[in-house]
């Protein structure tokens, strides 16, 4: 409650004409927190250096990409400063109603289906904006060779003495094996969003069609296949061949074989957050789920 007075204070520093009849938090994570605001306005607050920079390229480029997508995304009313300098933002409540990382098992066939297209749309719209077109606003590009080579070191330094034995040589082996694949790094850059997970997705909770995306901070010049990854991780296998196919990809499990490599390495970051931070439960869940791979392989 102390917290959600501090933020209200802001919006009133800011914004005094603004007035508050209801406030409740709507989400919070590691680099923001969100309130709802008279049951009309989001309104997101960085909580560090890291969120504020992903607030400040969302203020600079969704105006430039909002008319080129087929559905809803966050346009900022209201935007300021918080007195410690990070930014902050309001905007109109998309429609539609926030999944969750697990909801996918919950949707009937038919919303399934539904999900699938509406987010096929709204990828290639994304992926078709010209690069050209939104490269000058500094959005970062992303190659995941050297993204890896580096974390592949990292692993190597804070992961491996958490590890056993098997599990360090499941780790060099992942990494090791996507590394030295030629196809793996040969690609054209496109726009992606960079964190297309189910807590992102707005729905229509009849049709099971999306209305909305948020949280844009992770936006790059990468790999399109990468924007994938937390479709794999969090949606599954079948979801994810559906979409590879409504997206017209013909060599299908080889890309899912690709972007289980991604899988993997998002687990070793996780792993090296928490070992960053601490946090012996991001390093405990991140073991779970290698040890999961490390079973399913053996088991083949």
């Amino acid at each position: 409650m102390e917290a959600t007075k501090k933020y209200m204070k802001e919006i009133i520093r800011r914004f005094p004409d603004i007035h508050m009849e209801s406030v409740q938090v709507l989400g919070e994570g590691r680099m923001s927190i969100v309130l709802e605001v008279n049951d009309r306005w989001a309104f997101r607050f960085a909580k560090n250096e890291g969120g504020s920079m992903d607030l400040e390229k969302e203020i600079s480029i969704l105006p430039a990409i909002q008319p080129k997508l087929s559905l809803s995304i966050p346009f900022f009313e209201f935007v300021g400063r918080q007195e410690n300098g990070l930014y902050f933002v309001g905007y109109r409540k998309l429609p539609g109603v926030l999944l969750e990382e697990d909801s996918i098992s919950r949707l009937s066939r038919i919303q399934v289906r539904n999900l699938i297209g509406s987010l096929s749309k709204f990828m290639k719209s994304l992926q078709a904006i010209s690069v050209e077109s939104v490269a000058y606003r500094a959005l970062p590009a992303v190659n995941l060779e050297t993204k890896y080579l580096q974390l592949f070191k990292e692993a190597k330094e804070k992961v491996f003495p958490f590890t056993d034995v098997k599990t360090r040589d499941y780790i060099s082996g992942r990494f090791n094996s996507f590394l030295q694949h030629p196809d793996y790094h040969t690609y054209t850059p496109t726009l992606i969003h960079g964190d297309l997970s189910p807590n992102h997705f707005l729905i229509d909770t009849e049709t099971g069609e999306l209305t909305g995306i948020i949280d844009f901070g992770d936006m790059c010049l990468c790999d399109p296949d990468y924007e994938l990854l937390y479709i794999l991780e969090d949606c599954g296998k079948e979801f994810t061949r559906d979409l590879l196919r409504s997206l017209g990809y013909s060599n299908v499990e080889e890309r899912i074989e690709k972007i289980s490599y991604f899988v993997t390495f998002d687990q070793i970051q996780y792993m090296i957050d928490g070992i960053i931070r601490g946090n012996e439960e991001w390093v405990e869940e991140g073991l779970l789920e290698l040890g999961k791979e490390l079973g399913g392989c053996m088991g083949k």
